[in-house]
């Protein structure tokens, strides 16, 4: 199956075995001409299966296998994850929040709580959504970084195809009270790594490095404790909003 999807401005086409693809990028298909395109052959297959396989065994979990559309629609973000590097974007990992024309980006290991948090926002305020529950794309347009909704998001999949200037990052960790305080992006960009999708080719790692350097020019960093008490919600909008 061939179609084109536009993703952070970018025009994708696809060309895929399985139509879980296609149904996936329901809210992103376009008409426009690709600005790349993305092949999947079944060797593609075969290395997300066994990427899962090792990932099972690392975190000694019984493995399942995966059905083969569900990993082609890995590969498929994997290889998108490589090629919008050519066009100022990147693949990072985390939850991003919309509210009053800005996106909030929540990044932790998986387990912290970025659902639960994200969840309390949206019970907090009535205008804030999620733009991407788990794995947005970010883009930068004038020095400005913008998060990008996708239609990879995660298990629950909430996502939007819209971009909103990303406001700030903020690392989420457990702790006994809600608070929350800037961090300096030196003592940051360790984590910050941690959660970008790190490509294989040594330029491309490059690549990927300037971009999250290139998010401290407007970007705002902090620190959020978080018991997983509701009130954390107001706790961090305030906190990122001096």
């Amino acid at each position: 199956m061939v179609f084109t999807i536009s993703i952070a401005n970018i025009h994708i086409g696809i060309n895929s075995l399985f139509d879980e693809v296609f149904d996936l990028c329901q809210d992103y298909l376009t008409e426009e001409k690709p600005d790349f395109f993305v092949h999947i052959e079944e060797k593609d297959i075969v290395f997300e299966r066994e990427k899962a396989r090792r990932e099972a065994a690392y975190e000694h979990r019984t493995f399942f296998v995966p059905p083969d559309p569900y990993l082609e629609t890995l590969a498929v973000y994997r290889k998108i994850a490589v090629n919008i590097l050519q066009f100022d974007a990147f693949l990072m990992h985390g939850a991003v929040i919309g509210l009053n024309g800005s996106a909030y980006m929540f990044t932790a290991p998986s387990g912290v709580g970025k659902t639960t948090h994200t969840n309390f926002w949206l019970q907090t305020f009535s205008d804030a959504f999620i733009l991407n529950g788990d794995k947005p794309i970010l883009r930068f347009e004038n020095k400005k970084a913008f998060a990008c909704g996708t239609p990879w998001a995660g298990k629950e999949g909430l996502n939007k195809n819209i971009s909103l200037p990303l406001k700030s990052i903020c690392i989420l960790t457990r702790g006994e009270q809600n608070e929350i305080a800037p961090i300096d992006f030196q003592a940051i960009y360790p984590i910050l790594i941690g959660q970008t999708f790190r490509p294989k080719a040594a330029e491309d790692v490059q690549k990927t490095l300037m971009y999250i350097k290139r998010l401290s020019e407007n970007t705002k960093f902090y620190l959020l404790k978080c018991n997983l008490d509701p009130n954390a919600a107001k706790v961090a909008f305030e906190g990122m909003n001096g």
